[in-house]
């Protein structure tokens, strides 16, 4: 049996996450640049603007989903199911463990498999 784990995806997602607020901090700093040259009163293209500010929406966007990503796969690692509800394995592997003990003890000689 092949057991996957979130690691390799959850690496990959957080060095997109960086990478991408790399790229979202340098399209402020773009922007900013075109605010500053208005106020300037320097001759700014509005196309270009309006290109630059679509832009920076759609990074910011990605931006969000790539978190939301990286989030889910945090939790499913930490074993949060819907609801913030974790499930603690070990706990209820001991829990049935110590139920079976108590069944052999009731039950006589005999095994019972674990």
């Amino acid at each position: 049996m092949t057991l996957n784990t979130p690691e390799p995806a959850e690496a990959r997602s957080e060095e997109l996450v960086s990478s991408m607020r790399d790229t979202l901090k340098t399209m402020r700093q773009h922007f900013q640049a075109f605010i500053e040259e208005a106020d300037a009163g320097e001759d700014v293209k509005e196309t270009e603007v309006s290109k630059q500010l679509v832009a920076l929406n759609r990074a910011i966007a990605n931006l969000q989903g790539m978190e939301k990503k990286l989030d889910e796969l945090r939790q499913a690692r930490d074993g949060i199911v819907q609801n913030g509800y974790a499930l603690n394995l070990d706990f209820a592997r001991a829990e049935v463990r110590c139920a079976l003990g108590r069944i052999r003890t009731c039950g006589g000689t005999r095994a019972v498999s674990e």
